[in-house]
């Protein structure tokens, strides 16, 4: 076999192939020497493995790679190398990713190293950040867990710390990294306690600062930014729930990933150990685990649902929402990185999710309305979106009134609105101790066991409970949302704005005492069931008392700091000092209660065939609809027990007297007008009758035998339009409906306007002198001063809705009813004049022969 390479090729003289044996020789030189140094790597190998090579460029394609240990360690179950170690997601991830920019959106930080808001900072003494870590808590309203701050003087006032904010349930979800890796000074929580330079023990009081006090980070390791959490659907979110309640946090990514099974508990002083299965790697140790680049609703529903069926009502299912029922995933409304719109969030690796503005949430407000709205797709089409025209519907309505306000015009599933913090909630199933702090109230008014609901159905078979929306006045616009109200005992701190919380803990603990033995706490006694819905609240001035004087024994027992301090009872926007007296505390327009969360209703949309205005403009102008006449809650209770109400108009900010006046106007002035219209074309029969009667017949008796014809057809036409009013649905098939009469209403203005113009101009020429000489100057009379003025008002108070001068609210709100008014005088007018044309043929034809 002949050899093929250059310097063996056929034909090649024997001077050429001279050099090319010197090269040869030369490159087996050089290739013993690459031997030699590999063998000497070889045995120089028992160091630690090199680093890894950079990645190839693959795109957004992940390629197998090793498990990484905190030290950056391969782990190779197949090979049994660091087998028994956790794998970190930071130095696994991070070897490709930005994990330092990735880690510093808001869902990893939640609040950490932002200052509270100008209002938090007025009204929540506890609130160290705008977000979950430290400042308003997960509840819609107190009490709640706080964070304690980094420097302490007194464990009596001590709650949580960046410990236990993880172990108190927070951790479940929280994915990891920011406030659950780094504490506030910027040092890793295990690492620094580990150091003997930090003088910190595991479970110790270690100077009560609140990051260590009694923490065991150094045990327990720290919640680095579990990826997987969100990339992987396989997650397992029970089982990583597990691992943080044995306190396994550096092996809660392991097991969460499913890669490995982790058993014992720092917990319970058992050893952890981590068994790989091996089948889930290649054979040379890499894993090829299900990546996907955007997370699936699962995923984020695995934190958000439950919490927003508490403070939201929501369903997030196919069966309430059109948006899911179409398809789409949470991630193409709040998109993040590259696949974000706002110049805010996009970019390489940025995790700042795409949010909206909830008045309940605070965290990151600079990134607020970086979502896609309603507008982003349905007014360009994205994603199919069907485009919302809105032909019918005046401007004005979509300036001031949200998408949401009439697409979201009922929920199937009802929130918490009125949270008490200050009774002891006996109901069943309530699965833990603080829990039973939260008394809460449906939008009904009627006592709700919420966590029983929970526990016994879970989220999915959460009872069909249908209501109409609260709605409020916020930023501008007109919102469907969750107002909370609150009653709970609160401190009062000389010299400081606001008010303290008492620890949940304490409170519990007052009431169990009291539970267990009457003599203790016995004032507490005096709060009774007053409205026999089977569950006490303080609502007298005598309870309120007893409260107060509770709850100062019990802080005063436990050696709590009172110098400087008073409990007080803080209901809504009052601060009760005792059952007779209060102030009242400033709160914005959408609030119930400073201390309450507002919450936006923005998932479960309905189909448009379903909104609000489909019916029509009565479906909100109406004496008897919601939306401005709907009886909402002002205070729970009152002495009695019993809610105290007010109309919705007044929490929007309107007058009561324009609300009724815009209503009236829909439901009994356009019938007025749209029957005259009926009029009106009754009348053009009977004219057009008469005059052809006229003219063909002229003052021959057959006429006056005919002349009953039109009137008979015109009353045929009235009988039967009278009828099908009775009959909507009928009416709508042979004729129109209410809604085609509304949504046209400018070419229905339009049309009466023309023709008041039409018989004005007759009447005028009626009117005028019959022949030169004639005694008789002026051209007016009764009916055309009459449509003259009706026509004037119509002109003018039109100008007004299209113009909206400033300055000139009140007219300008007037002239919405005065322009209808207006065309009602105007198509009477009209009519009159039609019929006394018809009624007097003979002196229309006298006068046309003049």
């Amino acid at each position: 076999m002949p050899r093929r390479d250059g310097c063996s090729a056929p034909g090649l003289s024997a001077s050429l192939r001279q050099p090319c044996l010197h090269a040869r020789a030369a490159g087996c030189g050089i290739a013993a020497a690459l031997l030699l140094l590999v063998a000497v790597l070889a045995v120089a190998g028992d160091g630690p493995p090199a680093p890894l090579s950079p990645r190839q460029p693959s795109g957004t394609v992940c390629p197998p790679f090793h498990l990484l240990d905190e030290d950056g360690n391969i782990i190779d179950p197949v090979a049994g190398t660091n087998a028994d170690k956790p794998y970190s997601p930071r130095e696994t991830c991070g070897k490709c990713h930005d994990y330092e920019t990735i880690t510093q959106a808001y869902h990893f930080m939640q609040g950490k190293g932002e200052e509270p808001t100008a209002d938090q900072a007025a009204r929540c003494q506890w609130a160290l950040t705008p977000g979950n870590y430290g400042g308003t808590w997960c509840s819609p309203a107190p009490l709640y867990r706080y964070l304690s701050p980094k420097k302490n003087e007194s464990p009596a006032t001590m709650d949580m710390t960046s410990f236990t904010f993880i172990t108190a349930g927070c951790g479940a979800c929280h994915p990891g990294g920011g406030s659950a890796e780094y504490d506030r000074d910027g040092k890793r929580y295990d690492r620094w306690m580990a150091d003997p330079a930090s003088g910190l023990s595991p479970g110790g009081e270690n100077g009560l600062d609140g990051d260590y006090s009694k923490a065991r980070w150094s045990e327990t390791g720290v919640l680095e930014a579990d990826c997987l959490l969100c990339h992987l659907p396989e997650y397992d979110f029970t089982e990583r729930k597990k691992q943080l309640a044995a306190l396994n946090f550096r092996w809660a990514a392991t097991a969460g990933a499913g890669v490995a099974d982790v058993t014992g508990s720092v917990e319970k002083g058992e050893p952890v150990t981590v068994v790989y299965d091996k089948s889930r790697f290649n054979p040379d140790g890499t894993l090829s685990p299900h990546i996907i680049r955007e997370p699936r609703n699962e995923a984020c529903l695995a934190c958000h649902e439950q919490p927003g069926w508490k403070k939201r009502g929501a369903n997030f299912r196919a069966r309430t929402d059109v948006h899911l029922r179409a398809g789409l995933r949470c991630v193409d409304c709040h998109p993040a990185g590259s696949s974000a719109d706002d110049p805010r969030i996009r970019g390489k690796e940025l995790h700042e999710i795409g949010k909206g503005d909830d008045p309940g949430g605070q965290v990151r407000n600079d990134l607020n309305n970086t979502m896609r709205d309603c507008a982003h797709c349905h007014s360009t089409g994205r994603l199919g979106a069907p485009v919302a025209k809105h032909r019918w519907l005046p401007p004005l309505h979509l300036d001031t009134i949200a998408c949401e306000t009439c697409h979201i015009p009922e929920r199937l599933v009802k929130p918490i609105q009125f949270q008490a913090s200050d009774v002891f909630n006996p109901g069943t199933k309530i699965p833990s101790k603080g829990k039973h702090l939260w008394t809460f109230y449906g939008p009904d008014g009627a006592y709700r066991n919420h966590y029983g609901y929970l526990e016994m159905m879970g989220f999915d078979d959460k009872p069909t409970e249908p209501f109409k929306p609260f709605l409020a006045r916020y930023e501008g616009k007109i919102w469907p949302v969750n107002r909370v109200h609150t009653a709970w005992p609160g401190i009062e701190i000389e010299g400081k704005p606001g008010l303290m919380q008492p620890k949940m803990s304490d409170v519990y603990a007052m009431w169990s005492a009291h539970r267990q033995d009457p003599a203790k706490f016995p004032d507490l006694a005096k709060i009774a069931d007053d409205n026999g819905d089977g569950v006490i609240e303080v609502n007298r001035p005598e309870e309120i008392d007893a409260l107060i004087a509770s709850v100062t024994a019990m802080l005063n027992g436990i050696h709590y700091p009172m110098d400087g301090k008073r409990v007080v009872w803080a209901y809504n926007d009052r601060v009760y000092t005792s059952g007779t007296e209060y102030r009242t505390i400033p709160k914005h327009e959408w609030e119930a209660s400073p201390y309450g969360n507002v919450h936006k209703y923005a998932h479960d949309v309905y189909p448009a065939r379903s909104a609000l205005g489909v019916n029509g403009c009565t479906d909100c102008h109406h004496p008897s609809a919601d939306f401005f006449f709907a009886s909402t809650v002002k205070y729970p209770f009152d002495a009695q027990g019993e809610p105290v109400t007010e109309p919705q108009y007044r929490p929007l900010g309107l007058n009561g007297f324009w609300a009724m006046v815009g209503a009236w106007r829909e439901a009994y002035l356009k019938p007025v007008l749209y029957g005259l219209l009926v009029a009106l074309v009754c009348s053009l029969v009977v004219l057009a009758g008469e005059l052809h009667l006229a003219w063909v017949f002229g003052d021959h008796p057959v006429r006056r035998r005919l002349r009953l014809i039109p009137w008979a057809a015109a009353l045929a036409i009235a009988v039967a339009t009278a009828a099908l009013a009775w009959q909507p649905d009928l009416m709508g098939y042979m004729l129109t409906t209410r809604f085609a009469l509304d949504a046209n209403h400018t070419l229905v203005a339009g049309f009466v306007f023309v023709a008041g113009v039409a018989a004005l101009l007759c009447e005028v020429g009626l009117h005028r002198p019959a022949a030169a000489g004639s005694r008789r100057t002026s051209g007016a009379s009764g009916a055309a001063v009459w449509l003259l003025v009706a026509l004037g008002l119509a002109a003018v108070s039109g100008l007004l809705m299209f113009l909206k001068v400033p300055g000139l609210d009140t007219p300008t709100r007037a002239s919405y009813t005065v322009f209808d008014l207006a065309l009602v005088l105007v198509l009477a007018g009209v009519v009159y004049v039609a019929l006394r044309r018809a009624v007097r043929p003979g002196r229309v034809r006298a006068h046309e022969g003049g």
